[in-house]
């Protein structure tokens, strides 16, 4: 079976999500004996694959030049592929060339829908006038931008949803979200794929008392602006303790600058590195973010039996953490209820132990081997049936 991808960053999976999820579906399908081309539309910073074709649009601009548009169409008829995978369902242009070639299109969701509906003080200050912002952060605000945005993000998933003969989400908790914005969704064109993993720790490695914060450091979604504020609570307390700071952003060199200048102990930024060894060592990972789509770090953390410590704030957070059981939720932005739940977990080691042994076991659903079971039935059940009409 010949299979395209489509998405619109460089294909670098040490950029981002929706990069590395692409990276893992073309290896987690390879072994099937599928031939797989993945078109991006950033026309440089590519990084070669060795499961994958990789191509790159022909023009700056990435989906705004229509010439890039041209280009997967012109890619379509030279591949031939037997069905078309699109990363970035919400790019409608992508779309519309994938509907026009005569081969089963499948639209992936990789984000949360409710990215903006948890959101909403945030949501105001990127879209509103300054002087509007306080207007917009009052619950009246909040009722007023939730119905704006509601309409708007409705029309582009009923969009998505007649355009592709599939929509892919995560887990359940994306079910609860489209029903928010589309209660009349047909649940036959909906299918359930979570990301996927490498493998799962045999057993619980050995542990060094770590605590380990590893993502974007920026302070839009990932809030590493938070980072520093919890640590200093932290350090006094837990003085045998270490804090790693994992991947680098643009708050990277002022959280640096700001912890040396306050000579605040036991912190070291390490940039941008290899997440495995870190995950393996570290007993306790915490998770900022106020809002993720699946967030493969936690995950990838549990695979190595450091516990997580993440803020309820998206869906898919409880649905990935049981309180007190593979880690701990926390109430969303609240520091305070954070310090308490890494302090219960560092001064508890049979406690602690518990929830690693538990978190190996709740990953193990989504390695490779088992994920790569579900997108091959996927394939073939949509090569076999007959197209969805458009609407």
């Amino acid at each position: 079976m010949r299979i395209l991808i489509t998405l619109t960053p460089p294909l670098d999976p040490s950029t981002g999500g929706v990069q590395m999820s692409t990276v893992k579906l073309s290896r987690m399908l390879s072994p099937f004996g599928h031939e797989i081309s993945v078109f991006s539309f950033a026309n440089d910073g590519h990084i070669d694959q060795p499961t994958c074709e990789v191509v790159g649009a022909p023009f700056a601009g990435g989906v705004a030049e229509p010439r890039n548009l041209d280009a997967l169409a012109a890619h379509l008829q030279r591949f031939k592929p037997d069905v078309t995978i699109n990363q970035m369902p919400y790019e409608h242009p992508i779309g519309t060339v994938l509907r026009q070639y005569p081969a089963p299109a499948l639209g992936c969701l990789r984000n949360t829908l409710y990215s903006v509906r948890n959101n909403l003080d945030a949501y105001a200050e990127r879209s509103l006038p300054a002087a509007f912002v306080p207007l917009g952060k009052t619950a009246l605000g909040h009722q007023l931008l939730l119905a704006r945005h509601k309409r708007r993000h409705a029309a582009d998933l009923r969009r998505i949803l007649a355009t592709y003969d599939r929509f892919v989400l995560f887990a359940e908790p994306n079910l609860e979200e489209l029903r928010f914005f589309v209660p009349e969704f047909d649940l036959g064109s909906i299918v359930l794929i979570p990301n996927s993993i490498p493998d799962v720790a045999p057993e619980v490695p050995a542990k060094e008392k770590r605590i380990l914060w590893l993502g974007r450091v920026t302070r839009t979604q990932k809030r590493a602006d938070m980072i520093l504020p919890l640590w200093e609570r932290l350090a006094a307390r837990l003085p045998d303790w270490e804090f790693d700071v994992v991947g680098d952003g643009d708050l990277g060199d002022a959280l640096r600058r700001e912890a040396a200048q306050k000579g605040i102990p036991r912190i070291t930024f390490h940039g941008k590195q290899v997440s495995e060894p870190f995950f393996r060592r570290s007993a306790v990972f915490i998770m900022t973010s106020e809002f993720e789509g699946f967030p493969n770090t936690l995950v990838e953390a549990q695979s190595r039996g450091a516990v997580p410590v993440v803020f309820d704030s998206y869906p898919m957070a409880s649905w990935l953490v049981s309180n007190d059981q593979n880690g701990a939720l926390v109430k969303t932005g609240d520091l305070a209820a954070m310090e308490a739940a890494i302090m219960d977990l560092c001064t508890s080691p049979d406690k602690r132990e518990r929830m690693a042994k538990a978190a190996l076991i709740s990953a193990e659903q989504f390695t490779e081997a088992r994920v790569a079971g579900k997108w091959q039935s996927l394939l073939e059940e949509v090569v076999s049936s007959p197209r969805v009409a458009t609407q």
